[in-house]
């Protein structure tokens, strides 16, 4: 007898049982919005001079020590309250760490800097986006002055970037779908495996 015949009830029931649940995963899974918000740290107020040629190197290297302040805010659980309020929404704080986590940064050279983050409707992911560009340029501005009271860099926001994310069910399903049948008949082979050497060991004994 074959193993799939003798096994396919095993592997109807695995493939069937897998194909459901992924089915009811992708389903009531909630959609959320990815937002992306890039941050651009340009040079100000530069005094101009040719008595220093490696001006426009230090620059650069300025530039990356900022932004890594910048991107340092996004694990300041104040700072991130700071936004959440300015935004009039609750944080909905559970843990420290978890609060700290929702946002991802990423700099892409000294000047450029892309915070990512998801939130469950359009309105909500809008306001905090709107809020973190506020609270971020303004601390900027107020944090790299000179004695004269004058900013030797600009932190400019872009406009966030909101995408619908939500799960492509029917590609979830095939994918299911095709890892219950390979489950089910990896255990199909393996049952039938032990049943055979239970089969030797029982003659030999």
């Amino acid at each position: 007898m074959s193993i799939l015949k003798k096994y396919r009830w095993l592997i109807i029931i695995i493939t069937a049982v897998s194909l459901i649940a992924t089915f009811l995963f992708s389903y009531l899974r909630p959609v959320f919005y990815d937002t992306s918000i890039s941050f651009s740290i340009n040079r100000i107020n530069k005094q101009e001079t040719t008595e220093y040629q490696y001006d426009g190197y230090y620059a650069i290297q300025a530039s990356d020590l900022f932004s890594q302040t910048v991107m340092s805010w996004f694990m300041t659980p104040s700072v991130l309250l700071e936004m959440y309020d300015s935004a009039k929404i609750d944080p909905q704080i559970t843990t420290i760490s978890s609060f700290t986590s929702r946002f991802k940064t990423k700099k892409f050279s000294p000047q450029n800097i892309v915070v990512n983050y998801k939130e469950r409707d359009h309105n909500t992911a809008e306001k905090i986006g709107q809020a973190i560009i506020s609270i971020v340029e303004t601390k900027a501005a107020a944090s790299n002055q000179t004695s004269d009271n004058k900013s030797v860099f600009e932190v400019v926001g872009s406009k966030p970037v909101i995408v619908e994310d939500k799960p492509n069910i029917w590609l979830n399903v095939v994918l299911g779908f095709i890892a219950g049948l390979i489950i089910s008949l990896a255990i199909a082979y393996l049952a039938e495996y032990w049943h055979k050497e239970e089969g030797i060991e029982s003659r030999q004994v």
